[in-house]
């Protein structure tokens, strides 16, 4: 071959191996292109769903209580998780409508016959106002709200502590198993709570009918068991087209998914879920909580052991009504340092988590984790919305170590804007969509 012949070849391949880069390109930026549009509508940008404006979903923005400090406290903080950053979240979530009850023409007929699963005499019954119906026996009290039968029932402890000397306090697993047996003998039921984790807090009831916490089993009159709920940020059906794409990208920023099947026309569908907890203003108390002791009764298998329950529940749409923008957590934190955040525990390392909070004073906050859960309350609420929660450690200003948690509400609330509407993503085959 002359040299003029090679020259000749050597351009000739470098214009083929030119081509074959820029068609090798090209399909690149369209699978690109293509994989980002798989991702569902409503998490690229937010549909702000659960209003039809965003004065009347304004209205209803989170206000959460804080702890007050000593005087003379610093809100100095320093970032030291793992990472060295705040590991990334979602930019838009889902957000949920509480189906808050209207008074009932049944409520004091219903108010009775849960006066008598809890074992009062239903007839015995006393009304107060229009607000709440109570009855009283020998040792217990219960206080039913008429709106929505949320309730509490409690037990001179006085009497706890007679029968607490009368047998051996049941294990924390026991404990767990009597509360759970129990509320589902009085009808109660339902799946992001099912879903939580019960947790447990030994008590020791005081002298004087105060609660602290026991350091040991064998020094509690009480095991005390709170009921954990969670919900989904973000829904994927596996008929989405793309859904296996966004699972995938979602996993490696919020974990594995909750997965379940179901069969939709004659097809299974796997539903992808990433949860996140739902979590109230005390930290260490949901807003169910069974108090179990030694059975006053042998005979009887679960109400004897229950002297005390404190229950809130409010009932979630199971399908978010929209999703909403989140702020980034940096801004959270400036604005917690500015003092704008809530303070919603603040104790020693291992110290007493039952006894009433007394301000302290801070020298300096070092965040470990910045975690996003969602938010319920005590008080009734339009909305579930999320939160951001800060939590680490805290140097008092005796040089002491103590541990922190902040809340923060997480939507972009300066940028809400008007339902939008969004084009419905396709779906393989006809299937059908489940609603996310």
């Amino acid at each position: 071959m002359t040299l003029t012949e090679a020259a000749f070849w050597t351009k000739r391949f470098g214009v083929i191996a030119l081509v074959m880069l820029s068609i090798f390109l090209i399909v690149v930026i369209i699978l690109t292109s293509t994989a980002s549009k798989n991702v569902l509508p409503q998490y690229i940008s937010a549909n702000y769903a659960c209003t039809e404006t965003k004065t009347e979903f304004l209205s209803n923005k989170l206000d959460i209580p804080s702890l007050q400090l000593s005087a003379g406290s610093g809100m100095y903080f320093e970032l030291q998780t793992d990472s060295g950053k705040i590991d990334a979240l979602p930019n838009i979530i889902n957000v949920y409508k509480f189906e808050n009850p209207i008074q009932s023409l049944s409520s004091q007929a219903d108010a009775k016959i849960l006066a008598n699963k809890l074992g009062f005499t239903a007839e015995k019954i006393t009304r107060n106002g229009t607000e709440s119906y109570s009855w009283t026996d020998a040792n217990r009290t219960l206080v039913v709200l008429s709106k929505n039968l949320n309730f509490t029932m409690k037990t001179n402890t006085s009497y706890i502590r007679r029968m607490a000397a009368t047998g051996t306090t049941p294990s924390e697993q026991e404990a767990k198993s009597i509360a759970v047996n129990f509320l589902r003998n009085i009808g109660f039921t339902t799946t992001d709570y099912v879903n939580g984790t019960p947790t447990t807090t030994l008590i020791n009831v005081n002298p004087d009918g105060s609660f602290s916490q026991a350091g040991s089993l064998s020094e509690a009159e009480l095991v005390k068991v709170d009921f954990n709920r969670n919900k989904s940020m973000i829904t994927i059906p596996s008929n989405t087209v793309g859904a296996n794409t966004m699972v995938e990208s979602f996993k490696k920023n919020l974990g594995e998914p909750d997965t379940e099947s179901t069969i939709i026309n004659d097809e299974r569908i796997d539903i992808y879920t990433f949860n996140t907890a739902v979590t109230f203003l005390d930290t260490d108390s949901g807003n169910i909580s069974v108090y179990v002791g030694v059975a006053a009764d042998k005979n009887e298998k679960y109400l004897s052991s229950i002297y005390q329950m404190d229950y809130t529940y409010w009932p979630i749409q199971e399908s978010a009504c929209g999703t909403y923008e989140l702020i980034n957590p940096n801004i959270a934190i400036e604005r917690i340092q500015a003092g704008e955040g809530s303070l919603v525990y603040l104790n020693d390392i291992k110290g007493d988590t039952v006894v009433d909070y007394t301000p302290r004073s801070v020298k300096k906050f070092t965040i470990l984790y910045v975690n996003l859960t969602y938010f319920e309350s005590a008080n009734e609420q339009k909305f579930l919305q999320p939160v951001y929660v800060i939590s680490g450690e805290v140097i008092f200003s005796n040089d002491t170590k103590g541990e922190f948690d902040f809340y923060y509400p997480a939507i972009d609330y300066d940028n809400v804007q008007n339902k939008i509407e969004q084009v419905a993503p396709k779906t393989v085959e006809k299937s059908g969509l489940l609603g996310v």
